[in-house]
């Protein structure tokens, strides 16, 4: 009986060493399988980027002008404070020659910023970083064909009718290029929020938002270290308040 209770051991030993060896074939399969995975996934993605080129401008594009387009942008949802403001470690992007640097012209898909503000944001590494608010559509299309006709430094005279002045077609358009960005996300600068109608609203209510557009002594000059609306967007800000803020 003894003798038998022995083979039992042994044969049942023998079982669980062989399931060891067993498993420890299937984990290495399965880890080689994985490795042989990634490297594919890896190859093809680095191919797909290499095969990806910049694209060319359709006849007739209207020319995207940085100081009235671009640089307000940047300024309002990447230099803000505690970013690329310069006063961290951070790249300051406050200014044409800051930002040149990290723009390749003539080739977006080549330019960090442009990389950056495209970026996927399930991978991270997009700008602005959430829980920020990302760029819109018109914004990202902007850029891309800033660079793309050469990232050059320059200043267009913008149509600006005072004369139609709406929310939709007037105030939110300027809302969207110089405020937005700060005053957006879970932490808006100076708490306050302007990212639709109710909230512009409230702000301009507040008091202290004719005053900071206007940039008038005693009161905090917007947008945060850039330069003063253009007169234009003023008269139509001041246009529309005085008709009592309609939200048409």
């Amino acid at each position: 009986m003894f003798s038998f209770s022995l083979y039992y051991y042994y044969k049942q030993a023998s079982v669980r060493q062989a399931d060891n060896h067993q498993g420890k074939y299937y984990n290495n399969l399965q880890m080689n399988t994985l490795k042989t995975l990634y490297f594919l996934l890896t190859f093809f993605s680095l191919l797909l980027l290499s095969c990806r080129h910049d694209p060319e401008l359709a006849p007739g594009t209207p020319e995207v002008c940085f100081d009235n387009q671009i640089l307000p942008v940047i300024q309002s949802s990447c230099a803000k404070s505690g970013c690329h403001d310069g006063s961290g470690e951070q790249q300051a992007l406050n200014t044409y020659e800051e930002i040149s640097k990290i723009v390749a012209p003539g080739k977006p898909l080549q330019s960090k910023l442009y990389k950056v503000v495209t970026a996927n944001p399930v991978f991270g590494g997009i700008m602005p970083p959430k829980p920020d608010r990302a760029l819109n559509s018109a914004q990202l299309d902007n850029i891309n064909i800033w660079i793309l006709q050469g990232a050059k430094h320059t200043t267009c005279t913008i149509e600006c009718d005072t004369i139609n002045v709406t929310f939709s077609g007037s105030i939110s358009p300027i809302n969207e290029t110089y405020c937005k960005g700060c005053h957006s996300g879970s932490k808006p600068s100076g708490g306050i929020t302007l990212t639709d109608y109710n909230s512009i609203k409230a702000a301009i209510e507040g008091g202290k938002y004719v005053g900071a557009i206007k940039q008038l002594t005693g009161y905090k000059a917007m947008p945060k270290g850039g330069s003063k609306l253009p007169a234009c967007n003023i008269v139509q800000i001041t246009k529309w308040i005085n008709q009592g803020m309609p939200n048409n």
